[in-house]
C-alpha cells in the first residue's frame, strides 16, 4: 500500500483544500503530530456506548455500562437505568404484598420509584415498613435526602420516608410515629418520589 506522506515547517499548519466549489470541506490538520482515526462522518442514528459499555442492538440512544463509571466532576451524566422492582415487607412481620406495579428510573444520583401494592390481611403491631428499593437510600441527615408522594384507601395523611442507608421505606404519622401493619390491613398504597444515592 503506497503512502502520502505530507511535511511542514516547525510551525503553523498544513491545509489540504477541496477545489473551491459549493458545500466544499476544509481538513486542516494540527502543527504537531496528530493522528486522524477517520474521515467519514460518524452516525448516531443507533444506539452509542459510553464509559466502556457495548451498544444496546436495539432502538436508538445512548448506552451505559451496567456498572455505574462514576465521575467525579458535577457536569458529567455518568449513569443512566430504567426497569422494575419489586417491594417486599421489611417490618419483619412476613406479610407478602400484592404488588401490580413497580417501576424505577435512574439519572445519576436521582433514583425517581414508583409503586402500588395492597396489604394483605395482618393484625401485627409490626412498625410498616417495606424494602427491595432498587438501589441504596444516601445516608443524609434528617432524611433531606428523598421526597414521595402517596395515595391510599386507609383514608390518613402519613409520611412516607425512604430510611437513610437503606433499600426500605417506612409509614410515620405526621407526629412521626411509627404506623403499624394492622393499621394498612387490606388497604392499598399507591406511591411516587425520589430519593438520592
Amino acid at each position: 500500500m503506497s503512502q502520502v506522506i505530507i511535511a511542514g515547517d516547525t510551525s503553523g499548519t498544513i491545509t489540504l483544500q477541496a477545489p473551491a466549489v459549493s458545500g466544499s470541506s476544509v481538513l486542516t490538520l494540527p502543527a504537531t503530530t496528530a493522528t486522524l482515526a477517520t474521515l467519514t462522518t460518524p452516525s448516531f442514528a443507533s444506539t452509542i456506548g459510553v464509559g466502556g459499555a457495548t451498544a444496546s442492538a436495539s432502538g436508538a440512544g445512548v448506552t451505559f455500562p451496567a456498572t455505574q463509571s462514576a465521575s467525579s466532576d458535577a457536569n458529567t451524566l455518568d449513569d443512566y437505568e430504567e426497569g422494575t422492582w419489586t417491594p417486599i415487607d421489611a417490618s419483619g412481620a412476613g406479610l407478602s404484598f400484592t404488588s401490580t406495579e413497580a417501576f424505577y428510573t435512574k439519572i445519576g444520583n436521582v433514583v425517581y420509584v414508583s409503586c402500588a401494592i395492597t396489604f394483605p390481611t395482618t393484625a401485627s403491631t409490626a412498625s410498616a415498613k417495606f424494602g427491595g428499593l432498587p438501589f441504596t437510600v444516601k445516608d443524609s441527615a434528617n432524611n433531606v435526602s428523598a421526597a414521595s408522594i402517596a395515595q391510599t384507601n386507609a383514608l390518613r395523611s402519613d409520611n412516607f420516608a425512604y430510611l437513610n442507608n437503606t433499600t426500605q421505606i417506612a409509614i410515620n404519622t405526621n407526629g412521626n410515629a411509627d404506623v403499624t401493619n394492622v393499621t394498612y390491613s387490606t388497604k392499598f398504597i399507591n406511591i411516587s418520589g425520589f430519593y438520592y444515592v
